[in-house]
């Protein structure tokens, strides 16, 4: 019997073995994430039209896709490379709009297709080796004026640890830093902000903002540069702007996405 790759052994079961032990609750309660889609990526989505096509990749149970559509937006799809995921999705949008697929093959064959690419919780499972022809693909398939949503784990959260090894096919985790230097590969114009609370208790409400302040200072003391350190922000949302046509040390984005046009 041959081994099989462990990366994709664990997609083809993905709601069975990683969302079953770490993120059930996103497959139980389909508009649980609106709130925080809400709060997040409402300024993104400000200048993409209600008859955009919008791209999701990696989009599990399609509960962002769920939530575009219940926002007006009507053209909208998606690729998963999780069998399970595709028919959980397309059965709550009841309508194939999710193909099951790889997603740096789905974005070469779409070039300057979709006003707006987004990847929530996705570029971290992808090996470094295939970040930039990724980047690369996403970029190439916007159309002209259109942007990409990058959504990662935030590598500076004070619980990043947890963040980063709770899942068996993440690959690699990014700070600001990092991922504004790889998106800046393909990207002129890239904004990285930390993601903000969608719902806050009271309490929250009142001491979150002087807990923050006081661990900010306390940093500072250790000399950590806490100033400018995004440790309050579970997540980095990138939105990204203005493709580069070419990248150093490659000729064109057909090198990297094996586009020839």
């Amino acid at each position: 019997m041959s081994v099989r790759n462990l990366q994709r052994a664990l997609l083809e079961r993905y709601s069975e073995t990683q969302v079953r032990h770490a993120n059930s609750a996103a497959y139980a309660d389909a508009r649980g994430a609106w709130p925080y889609y809400e709060t997040n990526y409402a300024r993104a989505l400000a200048g993409i039209p209600r008859d955009g096509r919008i791209l999701e990749l990696g989009c599990g149970p399609g509960n962002l896709l769920a939530w575009l559509r219940n926002n007006g937006w009507t053209h909208v799809e998606g690729v998963d490379a999780s069998p399970g995921d595709v028919a959980i999705a397309n059965e709550q949008l009841g309508a194939p709009l999710v193909i099951f697929g790889d997603a740096l093959d789905h974005l070469s064959a779409h070039p300057g297709s979709f006003d707006l690419v987004i990847a929530k919780a996705v570029i971290e499972h992808i090996p470094k080796d295939r970040l930039l022809p990724l980047v690369a693909a996403t970029a190439a398939a916007l159309k002209p004026g259109g942007c990409a949503v990058i959504d990662v784990p935030n590598m500076d959260w004070l619980l990043a640890s947890h963040e980063r090894y709770m899942d068996l096919t993440h690959e690699v985790g990014f700070t600001r830093e990092s991922l504004a230097s790889l998106l800046s590969l393909a990207f002129t114009d890239v904004a990285i902000d930390g993601s903000q609370l969608a719902i806050q208790t009271r309490s929250q409400r009142l001491l979150r903002p002087l807990l923050i302040r006081t661990l900010r200072r306390t940093l500072y003391v250790l000399g950590e540069g806490a100033s400018d350190l995004l440790f309050s922000s579970r997540s980095l949302i990138a939105v990204a702007r203005s493709p580069l046509p070419e990248f150093p040390g490659s000729e064109t984005f057909g090198s990297l996405t094996g586009r020839s046009d």
